[in-house]
């Protein structure tokens, strides 16, 4: 009798946990798609946007934002506030850029493709900081030692202003 016992708890147990993943698994599939040929997590708005390409995120994630805030709030607090209103602008310069992207012609987008060397090369200087930059703040955080990440971080807040003025200069250049 105590075998049959055990059987059917058993039983019960694996049922009570395989149902819902059934039952959840089947509400997936019941969900049609809007491009039956492929199947992604990006949500169509993306995907669109970007024609295939690689994509190029000019946006902060909403955790890599708070991340870099709290730190700038627990190790350097006076540049807090300034580190808000540099996000700010990044985001505000970025909806401008993109807006003067769609009304710009046609004309505007083939003159974009005529980089000079210079600029080529002034472009290449900028992400070679960047990524110095990047690689002491990685360092910094992997050691966890208070005093590299209080010197990494104004850097980081520097190369953030640096990247919105660039941005902004991209953003008249589009607009013209």
């Amino acid at each position: 009798m105590k075998q049959w016992k055990k059987g059917i708890v058993t039983t019960a147990l694996a049922m009570g946990l395989v149902m819902p993943i059934g039952a959840q698994a089947q509400s997936i599939q019941a969900q049609p798609l809007s491009n039956p040929g492929a199947v992604t997590s990006v949500p169509e708005q993306e995907s669109q946007d970007h024609h295939g390409h690689h994509k190029f995120k000019m946006r902060l994630s909403v955790h890599q934002k708070m991340y870099m805030t709290l730190l700038a709030e627990k190790y350097t607090p006076k540049q807090a506030a300034e580190w808000q209103s540099v996000f700010k602008e990044r985001e505000r310069l970025i909806g401008e850029l993109k807006a003067a992207r769609k009304t710009s012609s046609q004309e505007g987008k083939m003159n974009k493709q005529a980089k000079t060397e210079s600029e080529d090369a002034d472009h290449r200087a900028h992400m070679e900081k960047s990524r110095q930059v990047y690689k002491e703040f990685h360092a910094a955080i992997e050691s966890g030692e208070e005093a590299k990440i209080k010197e990494v971080l104004p850097k980081l807040l520097e190369q953030m202003k640096a990247k919105n003025e660039r941005l902004a200069k991209k953003v008249a250049e589009a607009k013209k």
